[in-house]
């Protein structure tokens, strides 16, 4: 934890660092409580040991976006009908899970080579719902992109994207992470780890 402190007190004037430290913590907890060794560290923020596995951890915090606030006056105004929400093309000209491919795009250069890495976004935003859909379309675009990339390329350092909502899924075995796993990284990963990673949950 000294390296988590030092660098909250290092960003303490700057509250969108803060907030970043805070969702580093979070997703530290996430894993602590479901039996990992976590250190906290920089570039990427996480290292964890789990299951007789070491991997690497970014985290990103996804901060509420003016496209929420929209969807829910159009909500509050619906009279009954339906009404599209959730698309922030139209402001960022950008869908939700291509914010996130260019999250993991960017972030993969800060990935451990020859390890398990994984990028962790800890979302705030309801465009950002349902977490497993949209984990999933962010990795097969992710995938596209590694796809035309040369072999020595940093983007097949990344071996997933877990992505954690502010409410999560509908139904009985609802949950507010979800995981999903890219195609092209090494070395590969465990199916124990995956099977782990897939069933992680955070309740709030």
């Amino acid at each position: 934890m000294d390296t988590y402190e030092l660098k909250h007190r290092q960003n303490s004037p700057n509250p969108t660092q803060v907030i970043n430290h805070l969702s580093e913590a979070r997703v530290a907890l996430m894993f602590l409580g479901n039996g990992a060794q976590v250190t906290m560290r920089d570039r990427p923020d996480l290292k964890i040991e789990w299951l007789g596995t070491t991997f690497y951890s970014e985290v990103k915090h996804i901060n509420r976006k003016a496209q929420d606030e929209l969807d829910e006056v159009a909500m509050r105004s619906t009279h009954g009908k339906l009404v599209p929400i959730a698309d922030t093309s139209r402001i960022e000209r950008r869908h939700p899970y291509e914010q996130l491919c260019d999250v993991a795009v960017k972030k993969s250069s800060i990935c451990i080579d020859a390890a398990v890495n994984i990028l962790v976004v800890d979302s705030c935003s309801e465009s950002m719902e349902p977490a497993g859909a949209m984990a999933h379309s962010a990795t097969r675009t992710f995938d596209e992109e590694v796809r035309k990339s040369p072999p020595g390329s940093a983007l097949r350092r990344l071996h997933g994207i877990m992505l954690i909502t502010s409410w999560g899924s509908v139904g009985r075995n609802s949950r507010n992470v979800a995981f999903a796993m890219t195609k092209y990284a090494a070395p590969p990963m465990s199916l124990k780890l995956i099977q782990a990673l897939d069933s992680i949950g955070l309740c709030e």
